[in-house]
């Protein structure tokens, strides 16, 4: 500091003139002009990132380190001697045998048990197959005459419950059939025998059908009517003795009366979703329309169902079939047509 003293005036006392004056000096900051500071964060900052990066593990979540996992899908199996499993889908002969003793052991099961029948299990499948599978095409040709009638015998597909079962000369293929038939009042023409023959030939290819096969019966006129003892609630009959008893009495106790609608019956056969169905008239009026035809088969596509077709008539045949013929053409069917005149032969 510096001091600074005036002079001091005339008239003035001395010690009353004296003046200071004080001039501070600040300490000098330095510069950092190559930025060193901004260096060394940037350093810093990117060594803890990298750390961090190193140290940090994801969290292992379902099998983690475990490699060559049989997978596979567990199959039941019941047997005369137990229930049995194998497993299906392993990455090897060898180690599907062990993964399916691994199953077994770990569901408590008898690992000393008889080993599994490959061949038995398999066929199970196949019957399961068989049973929802889209049936084949009948054979298209018309045998002569109507000898052999009803008849069925047990395809490709034996103990699956496939079958190939005739109506009236038509064979159809598959494991469920639905017979829709015709009772108006014209089936009554020449003393009934329309309708006397067209039960007989029904019974006789439900009689010939299997166990494992299942049916059901309409009966039409201006409205339809099915099969339905009171156990089965409205449902497919499996094709046991007993069933085919009830169905019997039920054909028996039809009688030919009333006016014709064909689309009530076709749509109540088809309600239960058979494999095939027969379909008998003698009717070829009301015919019916190009509309109505298309909705059948709509309601037949959904359940891959095949319709084969019969017509009854006195003489030849006047035309080829018209409607009815169409009716099995649009759903994987045959057409035949049947002379009244050489049944009352």
């Amino acid at each position: 500091m510096k001091e600074q003293e005036s002079k001091p005036s005339k008239g003035k006392r001395p010690e009353l003139l004296r003046r200071r004056e004080v001039v501070s000096v600040l300490p000098r900051v330095p510069v950092w002009s190559d930025h060193r500071a901004w260096i060394t964060s940037c350093v810093t900052h990117t060594f803890i990132f990298l750390l961090i990066a190193l140290l940090w593990q994801p969290r292992t979540r379902g099998t983690g380190d475990v490699i060559d996992r049989p997978v596979g899908i567990a199959v039941v199996h019941a047997s005369q001697s137990g229930e049995e499993y194998f497993l299906t889908g392993g990455p090897a002969e060898g180690s599907v045998a062990a993964s399916a003793a691994n199953a077994s052991a770990s569901l408590n099961m008898d690992a000393e048990g008889p080993p599994i029948v490959i061949a038995e299990l398999l066929s199970d499948v196949n019957g399961y197959a068989g049973a929802n599978a889209n049936p084949s095409d009948s054979e298209r040709g018309q045998g002569e005459g109507l000898s052999g009638l009803g008849t069925a015998t047990t395809g490709a597909g034996e103990g699956s419950g496939a079958t190939d079962a005739t109506f009236m000369g038509l064979r159809g293929s598959g494991s469920s059939f639905v017979y829709v038939l015709d009772r108006s009042a014209s089936m009554a023409d020449s003393e009934g025998a329309p309708m006397r023959f067209a039960k007989k030939e029904l019974l006789r290819s439900i009689q010939s059908l299997k166990d494992k096969n299942q049916f059901q019966i309409v009966f039409y006129n201006e409205s339809p009517g099915s099969l339905n003892p009171s156990s089965a609630g409205g449902r497919m009959l499996s094709a046991n003795e007993l069933n085919k008893d009830r169905a019997m009495r039920f054909v028996q106790a039809i009688t030919p009366l009333g006016g014709t609608e064909h689309i009530p019956g076709l749509k109540m056969g088809l309600s239960f979703s058979p494999n095939v169905v027969f379909f008998l008239t003698d009717a070829a009026e009301p015919a019916m329309r190009e509309s109505q035809l298309i909705e059948i088969q709509d309601r037949a596509d959904r359940s891959l169902t095949t319709i084969h077709t019969v017509q009854f008539n006195r003489g030849p045949a006047e035309n080829d079939g018209g409607w009815i013929r169409q009716l099995a053409e649009m759903n994987r069917g045959t057409y035949r047509y049947v002379d009244i005149l050489s049944i009352e032969q």
